[in-house]
Parts: structure tokens; sequence; C-alpha cells
């Protein structure tokens, strides 16, 4: 799981150079919206399968993780609010605010996807020296690993 959303991460961070690159060039307002789209909708679709699968598997296999995807939720729905905003000062064409708003949506998001990732390397570590003290299986008998 924590190498699909590192994919997932760096994926979002060329959407965000994308749409930034788009909005400074200030050839295209209409380039540029398509860009910020492509990125709105890509994020939706990452933070929802997170709250949606990644996070609710962690949190049945280590509760003491709850706190930390409470926290990470947070910020998603933060993160929604920037989306929306962005996307109102678009249609004002207000592209040097969005632009400011994005650049700061994308350092935000990038302190989250560490701190996401650390978790779960955190959890990875918990699950293998957890494995490491489990009894002995049976002669001839492997173990099964999923990830």
């Amino acid at each position: 799981m924590t190498t699909k959303i590192a994919e997932e991460h760096r994926a979002l961070d060329k959407l965000f150079a994308t749409a930034l690159d788009q909005l400074e060039a200030g050839d295209s307002e209409c380039q540029a919206r398509v860009a910020f789209d492509v990125l709105g909708e890509a994020l939706e679709s990452h933070l929802g399968a997170e709250e949606s699968l990644y996070f609710p598997t962690i949190w049945a296999l280590r509760p003491e993780f709850k706190d930390r995807l409470r926290a990470f939720i947070r910020a998603h729905h933060h993160f929604r609010g920037l989306i929306q905003e962005i996307a109102g000062l678009l249609d004002c064409q207000e592209m040097e605010e969005a632009m400011h708003v994005l650049r700061s949506l994308k350092h935000e998001f990038g302190r989250h996807e560490g701190a996401e990732e650390d978790a779960l390397r955190s959890l990875d570590e918990h699950i293998l020296e957890a494995e490491s003290h489990s009894p002995g299986l049976p002669d001839g008998c492997e173990p099964t690993h999923y990830r």
C-alpha cells in the first residue's frame, strides 16, 4: 500500500507542476483551467481512495493510527476547500490570486504527502516487527505476505 500511495503522490506532484506552469505562462486561460481541472479531479480521486479504501484498512489493522488518520482526513477537507477556492478564482479570472493559492496548496499537500508516507512506513515496520515475533509455522509451511 505504501508504494501505491507514494506513486499516486508523485503523479499528483506532476499535475501540480503542470497546472502551475500553465497559470504562470499566462498564454491561455483555457489551458490553465484544463490543467487545473485535471489536477482537481485526480486529487479528489486520490483523496477519496485514501478515505474509502486505504485508511479503513489501516484503521482495521492498527487502531492506534486512528488519530493520525483523522488528522489526514481533516487535511483532505482543507485541500478540497482550497480546490474550490481556486476554481472560483479562475471563474472570476483572478489568475494571480489563483496561482498564489495553488502554490500554497501544492506546498501544504507536499508536507501532507510526507506525513502520510512516514505513517505508512511506520505501519509497515510495525507489521514486519509483529511478523518476526510471531510463533513459527509448522514444517513445510511458508508464510504468506499480502502487500
